[in-house]
């Protein structure tokens, strides 16, 4: 019976390693989601089409697990940069803050902005994180250069591969 034990425990081991081994090499797996932060400084357009053209969104934070994981990587390696989420309200005439990945309004579910955010109504369109605000989120204007993060959902992983 104990050779029985040993075998189901190494298949659930491996069965539970199979998925952060399907994230692409230099991505981080996270949940149901692999991640790439890129120093790569770019606009959020270009960022975004960055992001789709290996088969990924920009970020979409959903839940508080989610960004602590993402804040505490930008903290212990990334700690001078700015980098882009996949929030905008720039396509929308009422100026509503969606994540586009989703097309989910934002201010539904979890949310991290700064106190004083978003304060740009006008001319800020695209969601970012910054150091200097612990990486809570704010508005930014869209041609500014950051850093970004790209997410790819592993089921959307196995209907591709």
């Amino acid at each position: 019976m104990s050779s029985v034990y040993v075998f189901c425990l190494i298949a659930i081991f491996v069965r539970g390693g199979e998925s952060a081994a399907r994230c692409p090499i230099g991505w981080d797996h996270h949940g149901n989601s692999c991640y790439l932060f890129s120093k790569d400084t770019q606009s959020w357009n270009s960022s975004s089409d960055s992001c789709a053209s290996v088969g990924a969104s920009l970020v979409a934070i959903e839940s508080q697990t989610e960004e602590t994981f993402i804040q505490n990587r930008l903290h212990h390696e990334f700690a001078s940069f700015m980098f882009w989420l996949g929030g905008t309200d720039q396509f929308v005439p009422d100026q509503t803050w969606y994540w586009v990945q989703t097309e989910q309004k934002i201010n539904s579910g979890y949310t991290d902005w700064y106190r004083t955010e978003p304060d740009h109504p006008g001319r800020h369109h695209c969601l970012a994180m910054r150091k200097d605000l612990n990486y809570q989120w704010c508005d930014d204007y869209c041609p500014e250069l950051h850093g970004y993060i790209c997410e790819m959902n592993l089921e959307d992983m196995d209907l591709i591969g």
